[in-house]
């Protein structure tokens, strides 16, 4: 998911929590809510907060979230998927490797054609010598 979505996902829960609960929630509910770990929670909240699109008010045993400026999230530049970005390495990637295939082939049939031309070469002179040996023996 890119920053962007995370960004809304994040801050939608905040505000669904606080209208179930009518006091700001908790990290750790907001974490439970759309299904990501504490220490992602964490790292999103650090972000958000430094973009001041959140607030946090932290006691000494949790920390509670409240929305600040939402409308700094369209600030967030949205990225292309990576998905998309894998498929194009994996594109490439088939692509360099059919290259190579294409080249070995092409070195093979070289080969190949270098070994037929040498046996024929080979039993050339043979026919040669053989003819020698007969017109020798007459």
């Amino acid at each position: 998911m890119d920053a962007y979505t995370e960004a809304h996902l994040f801050v939608a829960a905040i505000r669904v929590l606080q209208h179930q609960g009518g006091s700001p929630p908790k990290l750790e509910d907001v974490c439970t809510m759309i299904r990501i770990s504490v220490e992602l929670g964490h790292v999103i909240c650090r972000r958000l907060e430094k973009l001041k699109v959140i607030e946090t008010f932290e006691d000494p045993f949790s920390i509670k979230l409240a929305v600040a400026h939402h409308l700094e999230i369209e600030n967030i530049p949205k990225k292309v998927k990576e998905e998309n970005s894998l498929a194009r390495e994996l594109e490439k990637f088939k692509a360099e490797k059919k290259n190579v295939e294409q080249k070995v082939a092409t070195i093979q049939a070289e080969i190949a054609k270098k070994r037929q031309d040498m046996f024929a070469d080979i039993e050339a002179k043979f026919k040669r010598e053989i003819e020698k040996q007969k017109k020798e023996k007459r």
